[in-house]
């Protein structure tokens, strides 16, 4: 098994099998690991609570931010999200493909660097800058 992130900032894992080789989206086999594998979800979408592209916050509990669901259902969220690939989704997002690509490569490597920090997970993905003051 290989992992990288693809051109639109999510992670990808390739696998190789007797048909030969196969790809799979990080958060989808992370969907995986908590519903009994890859064929035990084969008809279902992943669909990403947080829209964050490296999530792959996977669990059976209410705090997972990986729910699975139809087709319609992240037809959906994708429109709700922001996610339609049209020149105005693209302007509501504010960031190119490129763009979140390159952010979600240095949220990974920040992790890898610190472990899991939430206030700086929070200032990355959110543009957040810890020394802005706050209201409280």
């Amino acid at each position: 098994m290989d992992g990288s992130i693809s051109d639109d900032g999510y992670g990808r894992y390739w696998f190789n099998t007797p048909a030969g080789q196969k790809v799979v989206s990080a958060h989808r086999f992370a969907l995986a690991s908590v519903h009994g594998g890859l064929e035990a979800i084969e008809d279902q979408t992943a669909l990403h609570w947080c829209d964050v592209p490296l999530c792959v916050r996977a669990s059976l509990q209410p705090n997972t931010h990986l729910l699975l669901g139809t087709a319609p259902e992240n037809m959906k969220d994708r429109v709700l999200m922001g996610r339609m690939p049209s020149p105005n989704a693209a302007r509501w997002r504010r960031r190119s493909r490129a763009e979140r690509t390159s952010r979600s490569r240095h949220l990974r490597e920040q992790l890898k660097q610190h472990g899991w920090d939430q206030g700086l997970i929070r200032q990355l993905v959110h543009d957040v800058d810890p020394n802005h003051p706050t209201l409280f």
